[in-house]
Formats: structure tokens, C-alpha cells, sequence
């Protein structure tokens, strides 16, 4: 059973929390971490979705309906990370239009 993003990155931050105490730099390296889990798990699952379609193309699948789950599961996980993306990139703007 596959796990979803936000799941997996959980667990692993999850894991790692008791290892040691927080540094100044930890918060850019946890944010980092969580980011690129996303982007991870987004990049696998429409690896998968690719190459359930190629089987099924080929000969090699007879289950459409796998596929499909598979493709919507592809396109859940674009979707995360596009607003993840618009959601950073309102707070950036949003940062950047404030006064000093």
C-alpha cells in the first residue's frame, strides 16, 4: 500500500524529532526536508502512474481500474504541490510588501 505525502514526511519528522535539540539553522533544514518530500512523493507517484499506463499500453496490465486510481493519485499529489507553490509564493509577496 502506497503512503501519501503527507503521511510519509510526518512519520519521518516524526522519527527524527527525539534525535537531538534544535539549532538556529534547523528550521530552514526541517522546512527543506518537508519540501522536498513533497516534491518526492509527487516525482513517485507519476513515476507509478507513468509506468501503470505504459503496462497497460503494452499488454502487460489488464486492471483499467488500477490505473486509473493510479493516475488520480498522480494528479492529487501535482495538485498538493501547485498550491503548496501558490501558497509559498502569496507569503513571500506578502513578506516582502511589508513596511520596515
Amino acid at each position: 500500500m502506497d503512503v501519501s505525502p503527507v503521511s510519509h514526511v510526518a512519520a519521518k519528522g516524526a522519527a527524527s524529532a527525539g534525535q537531538s535539540a534544535p539549532t538556529a539553522g534547523s528550521g530552514m533544514v526541517g522546512f527543506t526536508r518537508v519540501l522536498s518530500g513533497f516534491l518526492g512523493a509527487a516525482s513517485k507517484q507519476q513515476l507509478h502512474s507513468e509506468q501503470a499506463i505504459a503496462n497497460l499500453a503494452a499488454g502487460r496490465a489488464d486492471n483499467l481500474h488500477n490505473v486509473m486510481l493510479s493516475m488520480a493519485k498522480a494528479d492529487l499529489s501535482f495538485h498538493l504541490v501547485l498550491e503548496l507553490r501558490n501558497r509559498l509564493t502569496d507569503a513571500y509577496r506578502e513578506v516582502m510588501s511589508m513596511q520596515i
